[in-house]
C-alpha cells in the first residue's frame, strides 16, 4: 500500500435489535461511595439515566471473539493485563485481514504502516421505545434496572463475601443497533473483494450469540440474540451517494441469514469499483 490515496466506494448498514436473553452488566463508574450503594451500577446515558450498551463494548467484544476464532497472537499490550492482536508485516495483515482490516488497528505498527482507515463503526445502543415503557411500569431496584446479589464462598470456613450487580432485566431490547461497513480501498483492492470482508462482521455476530455481552458472562450474564436484521448498501458512484439498495426483507435471525447469497450480492453490489474509480 505505497499509494497513500484512499477511495470510498459506499457503504453496507447492518441494523438490528438486541435481545437480552439473560441480565446485561456493562459496567459505568461509580457516582461516589453510599452506605447500601450498588457495588457495580452498569453504565447510563447521562442525560436520560438509561442504561445503554456502549459502541465500544459491542465492537470490542466482536473483535476480540474474531480473534480467538482465528487463533490470532496477541502482539500489542494496552496494560499490564490487555493483550490484543495488531499486525507487524504485511504477511501478518493479510493472513489475519478479518481483525485489522475490519477493526482497526494503528496506521503504523514496528514501521508496518496500514493504507486504509478503519472501516468498521458501531453505534451505540439505546433501549427500544416499547422496553423503556416496560421497565418504567415494573417494580425494579433502580431506575430500568434489578439487583443481583453475588456471594464468594470461603472454601474453609464458608463465610461469604456478598456483593451487588446491577443488571438490565432479561427480555429488554436494544435497537436498532447500527453497524456500518465502509467500503474503503487503498492501492491495489477492488471494491467488491473489500466488501466480502464484511461476512466477518457477520461472523462475529454469531460468535457473540454463543458467547456473552458485558460483564460477568460466565456467571449467567450478557446471553444475547439479534432480531429483525437489515442489510443494505449505499454507492458512490461518479461522486454521487446514491439511495440504499436492501438485501432484501428483513431477517427475524441470523440464522435466516443466507451467507453465500449475501456473498455474491455484495460482489454485485460492489462489482467493478477500484482503488481509482
Amino acid at each position: 500500500m505505497s499509494d497513500r490515496r484512499i477511495t470510498l466506494h459506499g457503504r453496507i448498514f447492518l441494523r438490528a435489535d438486541i435481545e437480552l436473553v439473560t441480565g446485561l452488566h456493562i459496567g459505568g463508574a461509580a457516582g461516589g461511595l453510599e452506605i447500601g450503594g450498588v457495588d457495580k451500577p452498569v453504565i447510563r446515558n447521562a442525560r436520560t439515566n438509561q442504561p445503554y450498551i456502549p459502541g465500544s463494548s459491542l465492537k470490542g467484544k466482536m473483535r476480540s471473539l474474531t480473534e480467538k476464532a482465528l487463533g490470532a497472537p496477541q502482539t500489542f499490550r494496552v496494560n499490564s493485563n490487555v493483550y490484543v492482536h495488531m499486525p507487524e508485516s504485511a504477511d501478518e495483515y493479510q493472513r489475519f485481514r478479518a481483525i485489522a482490516g475490519v477493526f482497526g488497528t494503528l496506521p503504523e505498527r514496528n514501521r508496518f504502516v496500514i493504507g486504509t482507515p478503519t472501516r468498521l463503526a458501531v453505534r451505540d445502543v439505546q433501549l427500544t421505545h416499547e422496553s423503556r415503557e416496560e421497565l418504567k411500569k415494573m417494580r425494579a431496584d433502580l431506575p430500568f434496572t434489578e439487583i443481583k446479589w453475588e456471594a464468594a464462598i470461603d472454601r474453609v470456613t464458608s463465610a461469604a463475601a456478598p456483593r451487588q450487580i446491577e443488571r438490565v432485566p432479561a427480555g429488554a431490547v436494544f435497537g436498532p443497533a447500527e453497524l456500518v461497513f465502509s467500503v474503503y480501498t487503498g492501492d491495489g483492492e477492488k471494491a467488491d473483494e473489500v466488501a466480502g470482508l464484511f461476512l466477518h462482521v457477520v461472523d462475529a455476530l454469531g460468535h457473540l450469540e454463543d458467547d456473552y455481552l458485558g460483564g460477568m458472562g460466565s456467571r449467567g450474564n450478557g446471553q444475547v440474540k439479534l432480531r429483525q436484521i437489515s442489510i443494505s448498501a449505499r454507492r458512490v458512484k461518479e461522486q454521487a451517494y446514491n439511495e440504499p439498495e436492501p438485501f432484501g426483507d428483513a431477517f427475524e435471525g441470523l440464522r435466516a441469514l443466507d451467507r453465500d447469497e449475501l456473498k455474491k450480492w455484495l460482489a454485485t453490489t460492489f462489482a467493478g469499483g477500484t482503488a481509482t474509480e
